[in-house]
């Protein structure tokens, strides 16, 4: 499969902000781009942006309105790319109608170029174990969020509120002990230059045979991203805290 698109010079990529009620500098983060205090030319979301969301939950897009408007609003003026998560799926039905590109876990990992490399993105939770795999894609499934959505209406939205809550204390800032020896197998469903991956919240960038890998930070933890930067007609990918 042709790549769809090209990646720009000063296209930012962020992953596993985890919104919340106690995580809100993804808002902080947007708006600034939206106001021109942060500049690119390219918004790239890899997934988890937020804790807990679906195209058809009722009570998590309420909760999410402000940032969901945002990114439509963004979307206007620059290229905005929604690479689903585990947190946050089934989002075009949040995103119609308007220019935000949308791959759910099935259509990743998503292919691009920048200059003369192909590269390839994905939130991070695919090429999974078979019963990790479709235990994730069962709770995608469009009937299942529908019929819960009206189980949780039926409760004043407590499963949606007891789901963000638990969140709230999740374990975000960690490291992965021999973390390039732990992905290095996984390398082999790829086939680019380059491979992007958010998931794993390391924020390391590093060779694997004829590979870079990059994996991005979590943004929850101390709001880091990077940025791509052109230089002598090679790509860089900068760390921004």
């Amino acid at each position: 499969m042709s790549s769809l698109y090209d990646i720009k010079d000063g296209a930012i990529f962020v992953s596993d902000a985890h919104e919340n009620e106690n995580r809100d500098k993804l808002l902080v983060f947007l708006r600034d781009i939206k106001d021109k205090k942060i500049q690119t030319t390219q918004l790239f979301l890899l997934g988890d942006i937020f804790d807990f969301i679906t195209g058809y939950t009722e009570y998590s897009m309420k909760f999410y309105d402000e940032h969901i408007r945002l990114i439509k609003e963004i979307s206007n003026e620059i290229e905005v790319f929604f690479i689903e998560g585990n947190h946050d799926f089934r989002m075009s039905n949040l995103f119609k109608d308007t220019s935000v590109k949308v791959f759910e876990i099935s259509s990743q990992p998503v292919k691009f170029k920048a200059l003369n490399s192909n590269i390839e993105i994905a939130h991070g939770d695919n090429f999974l174990p078979f019963i990790s795999k479709y235990a994730l894609l069962f709770l995608r499934v469009k009937s299942f969020l529908v019929f819960m959505n009206f189980v949780d209406r039926i409760f004043n939205f407590k499963i949606s509120k007891w789901i963000l809550n638990k969140l709230k204390f999740k374990k975000l800032d960690y490291k992965i002990p021999n973390f390039k020896e732990v992905i290095e197998p996984k390398l082999s469903h790829y086939n680019a230059d380059y491979v992007i991956e958010g998931h794993y919240h390391q924020g390391c960038i590093f060779d694997i045979e004829n590979k870079k890998y990059i994996n991005l930070p979590c943004f929850a933890c101390n709001q880091s991203y990077f940025i791509v930067e052109y230089e002598n007609d090679k790509i860089k990918f900068i760390k921004k805290i």
